[in-house]
């Protein structure tokens, strides 16, 4: 656990993350293959929307500057995480996954840590995440890295109750 990393999206682990992709097609996770599923058409594309995203360039109405890394152990995706610089209602700062093929492991625990790092560096005093009460392995994570319950909301669009957190940021 010690070599994790966060990484820009790049080509040097296209066919990495191509297969991250396709192990949410192998298990019928149609919310995150979808998400990826541009990588597999055209991954110069998919880069490119990842870097516009990052940088305020063409971004649709109500969509928010996203910066997204990829987690890397033994030059491998095992995770992805997508650092929003405004609350998202419903979605908060940071959204995170980890590949099916690589979970419990403790990755997820370790991509929020350095989620957490990049926000400082964004220049974030405080992020809010939120998750799903029934998402008892995110509650703990998010608890273990500091996050105090601010209470439940529901998400209409998903139809789901969640638990929305703050974690104050400090630099060290």
């Amino acid at each position: 656990m010690k070599d994790l990393f966060l990484v820009e999206p790049n080509k040097k682990y296209q066919k990495s993350f191509e297969n991250y992709a396709l192990t949410y097609r192998k298990i019928n996770d149609e919310h995150y293959f979808n998400k990826y599923k541009k990588a597999l058409e055209n991954f110069q594309d998919y880069l490119n929307d990842l870097h516009n995203y990052s940088k305020e360039n063409d971004l649709l109405q109500r969509e928010v500057i996203t910066s997204t890394f990829w987690l890397i152990d033994k030059k491998e995706v095992v995770g992805v995480v997508r650092i929003r610089h405004q609350e998202v209602e419903c979605a908060g700062h940071i959204g995170y996954d980890i590949s099916p093929d690589c979970r419990n492991r403790g990755y997820v625990f370790q991509i929020l840590k350095l989620a957490l790092e990049k926000s400082i560096k964004i220049g974030m005093e405080e992020v809010i995440l939120t998750c799903n009460i029934d998402n008892t392995t995110s509650k703990k994570v998010i608890e273990k890295n500091n996050g105090k319950l601010l209470g439940t909301i529901f998400d209409e669009e998903e139809n789901e109750c969640l638990y929305k957190y703050s974690i104050t940021l400090t630099t060290n």
